[in-house]
């Protein structure tokens, strides 16, 4: 990828918004990341997913910080859940590597649609129209950028 100052400033600017939304909701950059650098960017699925975990590590402590501050921190769940997942990560990332960018994407594309329902409020009309519509733009996009 050519870079220069204009691009890597375009990167800083990615960083302010996954940093942000990141520390604010909780969640790993890779739900902005990775469909930025895909889309936005041209980054393959493979080097998308790259960036996004070696973003990770500072990003999330940092993160972290500010709610271990408030003693919003279960130290003891955490550690437990780094002892189930590093050699989990490494076991996910051989499989990654393995697959074709295109089966890559589409499963992150199901898993991000799969949170998407997941997190959505339950009970009422309202909710699941909301729901509805967000799926079929999901899928619109997806076949606008099948190749």
């Amino acid at each position: 990828m050519k870079g220069g100052p204009l691009v890597y400033g375009k990167f800083a600017a990615l960083g302010v918004v996954v940093g942000f939304f990141s520390s604010i909701f909780g969640v790993g950059g890779g739900i902005i990341m990775i469909p930025a650098l895909v889309l936005l960017f041209g980054f393959g699925q493979h080097a998308a997913q790259g960036v996004s975990l070696a973003v990770m590590v500072p990003t999330a402590l940092t993160g972290a910080m500010r709610y271990w501050h408030a003693w919003d921190v279960h130290l003891g769940a955490a550690v437990a859940i780094c002892v189930g997942s590093i050699p989990a990560a490494g076991l996910g990332g051989k499989l990654a590597q393995d697959l074709p960018q295109a089966t890559l994407r589409s499963m992150f594309a199901l898993f991000m649609v799969a949170a998407a329902v997941r997190t959505m409020p339950t009970g009422g009309l309202r909710s699941m129209s909301l729901l509805l519509g967000m799926l079929l733009v999901a899928a619109g996009v997806r076949l606008m950028l099948a190749r």
